[in-house]
């Protein structure tokens, strides 16, 4: 799992009752109810607050600890974000985009704006087509929610 501390983010893994990997490092680690034993070497856990994000104070120093940014909401479609004509559509019905893959280009005034996948999806349908003009908020790709 990925956990975010103090903004810095670390791949975590559980390997067994007391090891942990931390960024592919194997670290053998001990819980108590108010310390914890890492690499030999004891903290006291001076506080800790329940929830997402949670506070824990250790040895005196603070730290925020969260995985709720994992958990944001895939968004399930895309809409216009400007009035433009539908020039091109890279993207298909029904195949996997990743995020930032340009699925729609608009064009106005000889100008070409991309629109990108916000995330990587499966397409469900594209609700526009080449030539037609879209106004600001139109929805242009749904993204199929059964798939992620």
């Amino acid at each position: 799992m990925k956990v975010k501390v103090n903004n810095n983010l670390y791949e975590v893994e559980i390997v067994g009752s007391e090891n942990i990997k931390v960024n592919g490092e194997e670290i053998i680690a001990k819980s108590h109810d108010d310390y914890i034993i890492i690499k030999g070497k004891e903290y006291h856990l001076d506080f800790k607050e329940e929830g997402d994000p949670s506070l824990m104070i250790i040895n005196g120093m603070a730290y925020l600890i969260s995985t709720s940014f994992l958990t944001e909401k895939l968004p399930d479609e895309v809409r216009a974000p400007i009035s433009r004509k539908v020039i091109e559509i890279p993207a298909r019905k029904g195949y996997k985009v990743e995020r930032g893959q340009v699925i729609i280009v608009l064009e106005a005034m000889k100008m070409e704006n991309e629109i990108k996948s916000p995330a990587t999806r499966w397409i469900k349908d594209i609700v526009v087509s080449k030539g037609k003009s879209v106004k600001v908020g139109d929805i242009l790709v749904t993204f199929d929610t059964a798939r992620s």
